[in-house]
């Protein structure tokens, strides 16, 4: 049998006395714990999953949109949006869906698109771009407050240039060019890091005589 010191036996005793006291939480924190990692574990595992199935179904969007198959790319868009709506792809598929019900001139499908994606998704660029397209479509239908709504939402930085080229665009068809003016060169100066941008808002200006 092991004999202990004094010392020893005190410091036994303390570990015993804490255990007592506390085990119980330790053990329900480490439980814990091991549930957290199973749980993001699964988390992580669901999501690829998910993931690379909506992939397999994106690729029947770019199919159909290569074939002309526009009934086929509303169709397997809306699957998606339904679906596995919390993927990446989604996204991306009713940003294709409302780019060609744009060019059909469907603009109320493609608005339907447009607000999901705004709405929607988890990624702040795709969100920013839908916005902006969506005033493209308010534009088109000449319901400027709406477009002036879409143009003042918060956005990602990145899009500052597009934003304010978006609403000379908007003043443009309002026939107000001195605001159209004031909104391209302000637009000039956001998309300093952005050359393509920069080059297109100066056409527009060059145009209207900026």
């Amino acid at each position: 049998m092991a004999h202990f010191d004094l010392n020893e036996q005190e410091q036994i005793a303390t570990v015993k006395y804490f255990w007592k006291d506390w085990g119980k939480y330790i053990a329900a924190v480490v439980i814990l714990l091991i549930l957290g990692y199973i749980g993001s574990t699964v988390y992580n595992w669901y999501n690829t999953k998910q993931s690379a199935k909506a992939a397999q179904i994106y690729a029947g969007v770019i199919t159909a949109i290569n074939n002309g198959q526009d009934a086929q790319v509303y169709k397997i868009t809306d699957q998606l949006i339904t679906d596995l709506p919390r993927t990446e792809v989604a996204a991306m598929s009713a940003m294709q869906a409302a780019k060609l019900s744009f060019v059909k001139k469907n603009y109320a499908q493609a608005e339907k698109y447009l607000l999901w994606t705004k709405d929607k998704s988890s990624d702040k660029s795709l969100q920013s771009l839908a916005a902006l397209r969506l005033a493209s479509v308010y534009i088109d239908e000449k319901k400027f407050d709406k477009a002036r709504e879409m143009l003042k939402i918060k956005h990602d930085l990145s899009f500052d240039g597009l934003f304010y080229e978006g609403r000379g665009d908007m003043y443009i068809a309002m026939g107000d060019l001195n605001k159209a003016r004031d909104a391209y060169k302000e637009g000039l100066q956001k998309a300093a890091n952005d050359p393509s941008t920069q080059q297109a808002i100066q056409m527009k200006l060059d145009i209207i005589g900026g």
